[in-house]
């Protein structure tokens, strides 16, 4: 069993499993199911590659025997680091069937990130694609590697992807036919997890340094998808997209890649955000629904071509990753084909979105409510802790819809929240585990939230942490910031956010020179975080250089002076623009 994380309490998951919110199969079972009845019904287009469920079920048994032949084994941990190609799912659900754990990580991910997560996470395999977006991920693999004597498996996947000595094909695991030989079927069986088992690693925002670990249970986390998946109307016909990086929550399971095929739906991957290949996407496989960034959303509605497509298929677009402006939200109602949910989530489990039938303003100004009855949630004065308003729908020992609760609307506090799919501890992080999660088991999502005047949303209204969430990927400003300190002319910095339109932040970097250090330019950072290892969207965008900065008497860095400075500057640059 896996060791260093933290279960439901025995109270709460007894209810869970009583009300039915868990079930006693899995993702992977449930999609085997689906097989048996659509069997021949296309599933998963991605490129010039078409698969029916029959295709990945077979080819999902496979590769899960294939992958007990090599010697992985139940709880080991593999860091996987793939882009949108239909490879990851026959993967994922083939770790699911023998109960190894996956490390989703991003594909703009690098050695500084990697590493770390690899370690603590002690992971035997690492899976990747070879050569993708211009990066030779072999090279980092070899990097991460060389630091971690027990990683011994390393494997590829991708379509004409080089196979250097030591690493192992996949397309040739899924070309030999393991699941005919005797005993395949027992030796699957035999493997399969218990459903409360950790079946995911996912990482957090990364909003105090290294992303931390996020262990999601099997039960869990299909319960989530189908939950979500219901607020957005998936079925059989659904036709989704998955354009963002299937590696978010979002993609994958809310309601995700999941959600579409627990429905029996299809799902599409696209490895370009191109609006113009979206476009093209949607005309030629019919898409029905697609979870967006707001950036990718504004890309959209500005994009002059949009009218040569035929979009008309299109149903669902599902706002993720950080909030939508209400004067954006409006727009997609009026200039796109499709309706607007939008939605706010964390990979360590709350999912809230609006729902169909909310009035204008709800979908246009909030990100809706908790999609389980089961979920419950408080509202905190920040300062004083106390009790702003809170979740009020468990009465008579019965959990009753997502609407009830007591206390004010309007008043923004920290939002904290519990429930069946929301995790109760990050894995191997003992100490900070007390600091972000309450003696009864609310998460402390770090969020300032206050709800909305119809009683039928949340509005957030920033972090209370000290990151930046750059079009949904929240990362670390103390993490950049560390980077950025060992410069050899750099005194002082501090990394804060600085208004975007399109992606809502981006990194502006104040510093302080040495004494006698000559001046430092923006690219002179961006190659010192590039040789740093530091993914490329945590980057500084704007670099301000102070003879000081502001500081406190004892001598912490004034932020929120830098950040009011920023914003008036920027206010100033674009008046004067016009």
């Amino acid at each position: 069993m896996l060791k260093h994380w933290t279960p439901y309490k025995p109270e709460l998951a007894k209810i869970y499993e009583e009300k039915g919110y868990w079930q006693k199969d899995m993702f992977c079972q449930v999609f085997d199911r689906q097989a048996e009845r659509f069997w021949d019904r296309e599933a998963l287009v991605g490129g010039e590659q078409r698969f029916t469920y029959g295709d990945i079920k077979l080819g999902s048994d496979r590769l899960a025997l294939h992958f007990l032949k090599l010697g992985l084994k139940h709880s080991d941990r593999v860091i996987v680091q793939l882009p949108n190609i239909p490879e990851f799912v026959f993967i994922w659900l083939a770790l699911q069937k023998i109960g190894v754990i996956p490390v989703m990580c991003l594909g703009q991910h690098r050695y500084s990130e990697i590493s770390q997560i690899a370690a603590r996470a002690e992971a035997v395999g690492y899976i990747i694609a070879g050569f993708a977006n211009k990066f030779n991920y072999v090279d980092l693999v070899e990097q991460v590697a060389a630091d971690l004597p027990n990683m011994k498996f390393k494997l590829i996947a991708g379509l004409d992807q080089e196979i250097p000595e030591g690493y192992i094909d996949v397309h040739k695991l899924l070309e030999d036919k393991l699941e005919e030989q005797p005993g395949a079927a027992e030796t699957l069986r035999k493997a399969l997890p218990d459903p409360h088992d950790v079946g995911i690693l996912l990482l957090s925002g990364g909003t105090t340094g290294t992303p931390k670990l996020i262990p999601r249970e099997y039960n869990a986390y299909r319960y989530v998808a189908t939950e979500s998946s219901c607020e957005l109307g998936y079925d059989m016909y659904t036709v989704q997209l998955a354009v963002a990086p299937v590696a978010h929550n979002m993609v994958l399971a809310a309601p995700g890649i999941q959600g579409a095929f627990i429905f029996g739906g299809k799902v599409v991957m696209g490895t370009s955000p191109r609006t113009e290949d979206i476009c093209k996407l949607i005309e030629k496989e019919h898409i029905t629904h697609i979870p967006m960034v707001p950036a990718m959303i504004i890309a959209m509605l500005n994009f002059e071509d949009r009218a040569k497509y035929d979009l008309s298929s299109w149903k669902i677009v599902v706002n993720g990753g950080s909030k939508i402006e209400p004067v954006v939200a409006a727009r997609v109602e009026k200039e796109l084909p499709c309706r607007l949910v939008s939605q706010f989530g964390m990979s360590e489990g709350t999912i809230t979105n609006t729902v169909l039938g909310d009035p204008d303003d709800v979908v246009f100004e909030t990100i809706g409510m908790c999609v389980s009855p089961a979920d419950e949630w408080k509202i905190l004065d920040k300062d004083t802790g106390a009790v702003i308003a809170e979740s009020d729908n468990f009465k008579n020992g019965d959990f009753r819809g997502t609407f009830n609760f007591k206390g004010k609307t309007e008043v923004p506090g920290e939002i904290i929240f519990r429930g069946p799919y929301t995790i109760r501890g990050y894995y191997n992080a003992e100490e900070h585990n007390k600091k972000a999660f309450t003696e009864d088991g609310y998460y402390r999502s770090g969020d300032l939230a206050a709800v909305h005047k119809s009683g039928r949303g949340f509005v957030i209204m920033g972090r209370i942490k000290d990151a930046i969430n750059r079009g949904g990927e929240k990362f670390s400003c103390e993490e950049v910031e560390n980077i950025i300190l060992k410069h050899e002319n750099i005194h002082n910095a501090a990394l804060v956010p600085m208004p975007d339109h399109v992606l809502g932040e981006k990194a502006c970097l104040f510093v302080s020179l040495r004494e006698g250090a000559e001046t430092v330019t923006l690219d002179d950072i961006k190659k010192y975080c590039e040789d740093g290892g530091l993914a490329k969207f945590k980057w500084p965008e704007r670099l301000e250089i102070r003879k000081e900065l502001p500081e406190t008497n004892v001598g912490k860095v004034l932020k929120a002076k830098l950040k009011d400075e920023i914003y008036a500057i920027m206010a100033e640059e674009e008046k004067n623009a016009k």
